[in-house]
């Protein structure tokens, strides 16, 4: 019976860690709960329960916000969080393209198709203005 108690208390520890790891990555990347929980297809109380610890994730939701977060799954069972921290110190533009990766998640194929299109076009716009730029310059 004692087992089956440490068993139990375990997981519930358990739950708190992937919760917090999962707050702080979210947070890390500037997303709010009601965002993230559409990126998962999760309700932000549902989101809520699993940050707080007070109820577990699935495989499937730890799938998930793993790939939404461009992080491995056992990052969230870290009880340190350290790969949480070690990231806080990374520079504004890694945070950008972080978030960025992390919305992408939530794109249809036919968005996503439709955004590779305005970033080919930002990337001519850029390469003509970096041309015009250097002939102005000789």
């Amino acid at each position: 019976m004692s087992n089956l108690k440490k068993t139990r208390d375990d997981k519930l520890k358990l739950d708190v860690v992937i919760g917090r790891n999962m707050r702080r990555e979210r947070e890390f990347r500037k997303l709010t709960r009601e965002d993230f929980a559409k990126i998962l297809g999760l309700t932000t109380s549902h989101l809520g329960l699993i940050e707080r610890g007070e109820r577990g994730a699935t495989g499937v939701t730890l799938d998930r916000v793993s790939r939404a977060l461009g992080i491995s799954i056992d990052s969230l069972f870290s009880e340190t969080g350290r790969a949480a921290f070690a990231r806080e110190k990374q520079d504004a533009e890694a945070i950008a393209r972080k978030k960025i990766t992390t919305l992408l998640v939530a794109f249809t194929k036919q968005e996503l198709v439709f955004l590779s299109h305005v970033i080919k076009g930002m990337f001519a716009a850029r390469n003509a203005d970096e041309l015009e730029n250097m002939l102005d310059e000789n």
